[in-house]
C-alpha cells in the first residue's frame, strides 16, 4: 500500500511548486487517466528521469534501481502508476508517480551522509 503520509507530502511539493494556480485547480490522477497512453508514459517517462537524475546525484543504487523500474515498466505503460492512479484519483499525478517510484526503490530523502561526493 502506498504511504499516505507520503502522498500528501509529494503532493503538497508539486501542487506548491508546479502549480500557478489554487488547489482546487491542479491537476488530478482522475484527469490523467483521460489522457492518451503515450501522453501519459511521456508523463511518467519524464517523472522517473528527474528522479533517477536526482537519486544520481545522492545515492546511485537508488538511480540504478529507478532506471530499472522504469525499463521493466514502459512498455506495459507504467501499469503500477497507472492502477495507484485509480485507487487514487484526487492526487495529482506526479505525486502518485514518485510515491510508486519510492516504493519500488526506497525514500527519496537524502542527508550529506547520503549524498554523493561531487
Amino acid at each position: 500500500m502506498l504511504s499516505r503520509k507520503s502522498l500528501a507530502i509529494a503532493s503538497l511539493c508539486t501542487i506548491v511548486c508546479a502549480q500557478a494556480g489554487a488547489a482546487e485547480e491542479a491537476l488530478r490522477s482522475s484527469d490523467f487517466l483521460t489522457w492518451s497512453a503515450e501522453n501519459q508514459r511521456g508523463f511518467i517517462s519524464t517523472a522517473a528521469i528527474a528522479a533517477g537524475v536526482i537519486a544520481n546525484l545522492n545515492r546511485a543504487g537508488q538511480a540504478k534501481c529507478i532506471d530499472d523500474w522504469g525499463t521493466k515498466y514502459r512498455e506495459g505503460g507504467y501499469q503500477p502508476v497507472i492502477e495507484a492512479m485509480k485507487k487514487l484519483p484526487d492526487f495529482h499525478p506526479m505525486a502518485v508517480t514518485l510515491t510508486v517510484i519510492e516504493k519500488a526503490c526506497g525514500e527519496f530523502r537524502y542527508t550529506k551522509a547520503t549524498a554523493a561526493s561531487p
